[in-house]
């Protein structure tokens, strides 16, 4: 065969494996969530939410090698060592361990965990791993020193603690000896002991959305990326234009006045401003401090991620990556991989030119539901002007920071209102504070263009922020967890809703009313006639009223006696509360 025939024939065979390698990982949506790497560095595991799968990079290569599909929501991933991986999987509450290496891996054992298991932490030297769950409000310790019959580690739960707020993001701190976790909703910071899983103390911090925890490279200070509202910010073209109205945040603790009891967190506070007019940083997320001890921040919200350009100080080079970049990973040689869960594909950059040098797609997407392209829309802070905020920064995750916002809900400025949850609020119309809109798509529009101060949006836009505004579900109630319920305290409560006619605002199936009522209650600007929030999982809530004057659900009527003509008795409170806390 002549030289060219040959070189052709081998060009034309590669090109034949390329594509049928391709053709192997069939179009879907993987949305990425959490990466992890083989200590050499040649292999990268990426765990996809909505896939359920392991993606498989070569590094070296930059391509896919291989999917492991694990039939489930993942949403967190670790290495255990070189042969073992964990795996979170939110939709079957489990912890799932895989054995293998490169990119040949099978499940080894999956362990039951508490339910909408989200983050995953592991302490090799203690041979143990850590588990945040959010709506059963659960930090899960599980040993990972005891092997079976063949010496493979073997999955054991030594004890769960029950926290008082959903919680999302932890780190551990002092060589592993306190775990810290912040809320996922309310603004919470916990210190747990890890010798016996001892909750030592739970400080509120200023800010709301901590999606990036980190311990600073001297091991001294918490590092939270979060967002603030402002309640004295309105929602008008300046305030938003100079971040007056909510800021982008790093903001460093000391861990010592974290963990003492009685000390004040205010006191050795440092905060840095993530944005600047024209430039702003929509939904920091998480923060990774690399081996030489330089500060990473991914800005979720606009596509980016944060680089401190000196270790010594706070000013950071910006780099333009995928869509939603959601989690990042440092390597010693300076290199960093980040994932980018709306572009399904990873990220590669150089630190020391400060440049995206590739993007490794992790297969073809498959055609976008309406309520799919809502979700993009729905995290994207390029919606509002200079990008300082997206949907998710006053509604997150779909649920509610519970801070307040002066946006004209109400059709003025002057009485900043309580953010309400997204959650269900597909059967919750009217909407704003007053009942005034009777349509889902004016209330996108109103917060695009009123609350965001963003352009107008397509009808396309609206359309497919409604479709997800709509697919959210309530949450589950706390009482869905609890190991003990007393049946017939609930009856006495759910009949004494119906007494004292609690069901004229609260009717159910989706206890709110299209009605807007008095019920005594007046804001700043002399308004009276409030429109009724769902009580479906008001019990999530950390504060109550549009103003939230009520941070306690039992206070709303041992307080304020809110629309009760007489006082409940103790039994009878306790009975109402337990009614609630079901719905």
């Amino acid at each position: 065969m002549h030289r060219p025939l040959v070189i052709l024939f081998i060009a034309l065979l590669t090109t034949s494996l390329v594509r049928a390698d391709v053709k192997k990982i069939e179009p879907r949506l993987r949305r990425p969530v959490a990466i992890a790497a083989s200590e050499n560095y040649k292999w990268l595991y990426v765990a996809n939410r909505d896939s359920g799968s392991i993606s498989i990079v070569d590094i070296p290569a930059r391509s896919v090698s291989n999917e492991i599909d694990l039939k489930g929501h993942l949403s967190d991933l670790a290495m255990l060592d070189d042969s073992h991986l964990l795996a979170l999987d939110k939709k079957n509450h489990q912890l799932i361990m895989l054995k293998g290496s490169g990119d040949q891996w099978k499940v080894a054992s999956r362990l039951d965990i508490a339910h909408y298991p989200v983050r995953l932490k592991v302490d090799r030297a203690a041979k143990r791993c850590y588990i945040t769950s959010l709506w059963s409000q659960r930090v899960t310790m599980v040993d990972l020193s005891e092997v079976d019959e063949n010496q493979q580690p073997r999955l054991r739960i030594v004890m769960s603690l029950l926290l008082p707020f959903e919680p999302l993001e932890m780190c551990l701190a002092r060589d592993g000896k306190n775990l810290i976790v912040a809320g996922a909703y309310k603004n919470s910071l916990a210190v747990i002991e890890t010798n016996g899983l001892k909750l030592i103390v739970t400080k509120k911090v200023s800010g709301h959305n901590i999606r990036g925890l980190a311990i600073s490279g001297d091991g001294e200070r918490v590092l939270l990326a979060q967002q603030e509202l402002n309640p004295l910010g309105q929602s008008t073209r300046d305030d938003v234009h100079w971040g007056n109205m909510l800021t982008n945040l790093l903001v460093s603790l000391s861990l010592d006045d974290l963990i003492e009891v009685d000390a004040d967190l205010l006191k050795h506070r440092i905060v840095t401003h993530l944005g600047e007019p024209e430039n702003g940083a929509g939904d920091p997320g998480p923060i990774n401090v690399t081996s030489t001890g330089m500060l990473l921040i991914v800005l979720s919200g606009v596509n980016e991620i944060a680089i401190q350009k000196h270790k010594d100080s706070f000013d950071f080079q910006r780099v333009s990556l995928g869509r939603r970049p959601i989690a990042v990973l440092s390597a010693p040689d300076g290199r960093l991989f980040v994932a980018n869960q709306f572009s399904d594909s990873i990220s590669l950059i150089d630190v020391s030119r400060v440049k995206q040098v590739d993007q490794i797609p992790l297969g073809p997407q498959r055609e976008l539901s309406p309520e799919e392209r809502g979700e993009m829309l729905f995290f994207d802070s390029r919606l509002s002007h200079d990008g300082w905020m997206s949907c998710h920064s006053c509604h997150t995750d779909g649920h509610s920071s519970d801070q307040l916002n002066d946006n004209l809900s109400d059709g003025s400025f002057g009485a900043p209102k309580r953010v309400l949850s997204l959650l269900g609020v597909g059967q919750s119309g009217p909407w704003a504070w007053d009942g005034n809109v009777k349509t889902l798509s004016q209330q996108v529009k109103n917060s695009i263009q009123k609350t965001m101060q963003g352009a107008t949006p397509s009808a396309h836009q609206v359309e497919f922020l409604e479709a997800f505004m709509k697919s959210l579900s309530p949450p589950p109630a706390p009482s869905d967890f609890a190991t003990t319920q007393n049946s017939a305290t609930i009856e006495r409560g759910r009949l004494l809703f119906k007494s004292l006619n609690c069901q004229r605002c609260h009717l159910p199936p989706t206890y709110t009313s299209p009605k807007t009522f008095d019920v005594g209650l007046k804001d700043e600007m002399g308004n009276t006639q409030f429109n009724p929030p769902s009580l479906l999982a008001v019990s999530r809530r950390s504060s109550f009223f549009h103003d939230g004057r009520s941070l306690e659900l039992h206070d709303v009527f041992k307080t304020h006696k809110h629309q009760i003509d007489r006082v409940l008795t103790e039994p009878e409170l306790d009975a109402l509360l337990n009614f609630l806390r079901t719905l």
